[in-house]
């Protein structure tokens, strides 16, 4: 069976043609996908139909960076060739890799700050750590004066 498969939805720049291409070669599934300039993404494959239907229900994804609101399945003629093995298309223009690397950008900074917040963090921990040390010296020896204090006591009650 070959299939053609548009795929509408928060699909693009997220890393999601690789997932399907992940997904369809561990399904033996031949084809190729790629980003299509009206937004979704497109693809051919070929395979038994049980791998085909298990397949577009696992690139089915709900998630913050990927959302899928609707896979179009259509089967088609064998007419032309396919790839023996399910790859990527590159499509993307100049425009789709300046956004990507923004993108990147975007998320180096944020890990930048994550790690100021950690050493921050650490900081007010050391300072804690100080305090809790503190706090056991005078346990320790609040210990020793009260076993001291007993001592005495039970030697004055015991005259």
């Amino acid at each position: 069976m070959r299939c053609a498969l548009t795929i509408k939805g928060k699909v693009q720049n997220a890393g999601y043609r690789g997932f399907i291409e992940e997904r369809a070669r561990e399904r033996r599934l031949k084809g190729y996908v790629f980003n299509d300039t009206d937004g979704t993404v497109k693809l051919v494959c070929a395979g038994a139909k049980e791998r085909i239907d298990d397949f577009t229900d696992v690139i089915t994804l709900h998630e913050e960076d990927i959302f899928v609101e609707n896979i179009f399945k259509n089967e088609i003629e064998d007419v032309s060739p396919i790839p023996k093995t399910f790859n990527r298309i590159q499509t993307d223009t100049m425009e789709d890799f300046g956004r990507k690397l923004d993108k990147g950008v975007d998320a180096i900074k944020a890990v930048g700050h994550a790690v100021e917040s950690v050493k921050e963090d650490t900081v007010v921990l050391h300072e804690h750590t100080g305090l809790l040390k503190d706090m056991k010296e005078i346990l320790e020896r609040n210990q020793k004066d009260q076993k001291i204090v007993i001592g005495l006591l039970e030697k004055i009650a015991g005259k």
